[in-house]
């Protein structure tokens, strides 16, 4: 790579890292409950001992394997320092490195196609997507599949000469790897993998699997190892979810439901240009267009519908738009060359206005009424929670107002304390208030006049009484809550 090349790609790394710490510093939020208690408290759990358990860990339909991934993160953040204030970043900051490398996969195959000029415009697509940026340092199972789906399509793709074997396996074993954080991505890893490569097909295909095949035996074994038989994770949660209704007890959506939300939140325009141009791109690589395709059919198909799910389809349709755009500036440049010859100038325009409409589109959809909701997304409980965890001699936390879903968990909490959710009975609040020193409320109860407020954002507030706590369950049949264990009363 030369040296205007490797600037260029500097660059673009240090737009689109910079902008998913959006997220993690300047606008934290949470998408939902899953990305905390599906993932990080878990993760919690392993590092510190102690936690909320949701009902998926208790019935062994989630896999250890994002939790362990991220407990490990924790671990490495030791050095820097104890609590939320130091793991919780650092987490982000490294989730935000893997979105940023993925994002410069499009970079490298515009480079491979285009040029340097196709490079630059292939390359700010993908890095300046809100939602790329958005997603990309969350703890969702979704985003981090969908991150490495790309890297493992790129090192499998990488669009110039055919990749060896070694290449192809370390393909096949990231694509693995992202089926099973993400098992709902299996058929567009599948229709990936299964792609004609011409003669070439029968030689791709071996390495491919064998990679894979990896990735899907050390997920099974983990799963041996943590819930008593392989692959254990991945059957629960499909018999759960479409046998027993546990998704759909969230809500259902029609079929055309991602449809509507992409039209919330990119807006009918913005649907219609980055399809266009998908479908442009997918002349050079039809494979991201494939999985987004794949993605979004399978998606729809059930029942619930979310967002987040659809993040690997839109990531992957983004890429692809890339490509499209890069292919359409080559072959407005090439025909104003053939009109105007020496016309330098026209050729430096038609690329800038390339440069410019990802950004474009990217500012339209940051500003959207759909997209300042997620920006603010319980953020004032999160500010809440790391208040909280600053705080000393805490010997009990109470919630109210909050269902323990909305809450940010001992993930944020870190006091290894008994956690009481009264949610919005009184009654249970009065009989619980003598086991909390610590009160998080979204609207201040009754009976409460010995909580002092100590802190308060966009009307969630942390409130402060003295004196110690009685000890009491957490949990009982009259005091619903999550179960909680590793705490010390």
């Amino acid at each position: 790579m030369d040296f205007k090349s490797g600037l260029a790609l500097a660059l673009l790394a240090l737009i689109a890292f910079t902008l998913r710490l959006a997220p993690v510093f300047v606008f934290p939020s949470i998408d939902y409950p899953d990305e905390i208690f599906q993932t990080i408290e878990q993760a919690h759990r392993l590092a510190f001992g102690y936690g909320v358990v949701p009902w998926e860990f208790e019935y062994g339909s989630r896999s250890w394997m994002l939790p362990g991934a991220l407990a490990g993160l924790i671990e490495m953040s030791r050095p820097l320092g104890e609590g939320p204030q130091v793991y919780v970043p650092f987490v982000g900051v490294v989730l935000a490195m893997l979105s940023a490398a993925a994002a410069l996969c499009g970079a490298l195959w515009g480079r491979r196609f285009f040029g340097l000029t196709g490079m630059a415009i292939a390359g700010l697509a993908p890095a300046v997507s809100i939602d790329a940026a958005y997603f990309g340092p969350r703890t969702l199972s979704e985003a981090v599949a969908a991150h490495i789906l790309v890297l493992g399509l790129y090192v499998a793709e990488p669009g110039d000469a055919a990749p060896g074997r070694l290449r192809l396996a370390l393909g096949g074993f990231l694509l693995g790897l992202a089926a099973m954080t993400r098992v709902q991505l299996a058929p567009a890893i599948v229709a990936i993998m299964a792609w004609p490569s011409g003669d070439a097909y029968r030689r791709r295909l071996p390495p491919l699997l064998g990679g894979a095949s990896i990735a899907v035996l050390a997920s099974g074994a983990l799963d041996a190892m943590t819930w008593g038989s392989p692959f254990a994770s991945t059957w629960r949660n499909f018999t759960v979810n479409f046998f027993d209704g546990a998704a759909a007890a969230n809500g259902v959506a029609p079929w055309h439901g991602y449809g509507d939300f992409l039209l919330d939140y990119w807006g009918a325009g913005g649907v219609v240009a980055v399809l266009l141009l998908a479908l442009i791109g997918a002349r050079r690589l039809p494979q991201l267009l494939l999985a987004a395709v794949v993605i979004l059919a399978s998606h729809s198909l059930i029942g619930h519908k979310e967002y987040r799910f659809i993040y690997p389809a839109i990531l992957l349709l983004v890429l692809s738009s890339g490509l499209g755009l890069a292919q359409l500036t080559t072959w407005a440049v090439e025909a104003l060359a053939r009109q105007r010859p020496g016309a330098r100038w026209s050729s430096l325009a038609c690329s800038a206005m390339a440069l410019g409409f990802p950004l474009l589109v990217s500012l339209g959809e940051a500003t959207s009424p759909a997209y300042r909701e997620l920006w603010t997304r319980a953020h004032a409980v999160l500010r809440g929670a790391d208040f909280i965890a600053r705080l000393p001699s805490v010997c009990g936390i109470g919630a109210f107002g909050l269902h323990w879903t909305q809450s940010a968990g001992y993930a944020h909490f870190h006091h290894r304390v008994p956690t009481y959710w009264p949610d919005n009975d009184k009654s249970i609040f009065r009989k619980t208030k003598p086991a909390f020193n610590v009160l998080l409320y979204s609207r201040r109860p009754a009976g409460a006049k010995e909580f002092v407020d100590a802190s308060c954002v966009d009307g969630v507030c942390v409130a402060v009484r003295r004196g110690n706590c009685v000890a009491m369950p957490a949990r009982s049949r009259d005091m619903p809550g999550p179960t909680i264990v590793g705490l010390s009363h």
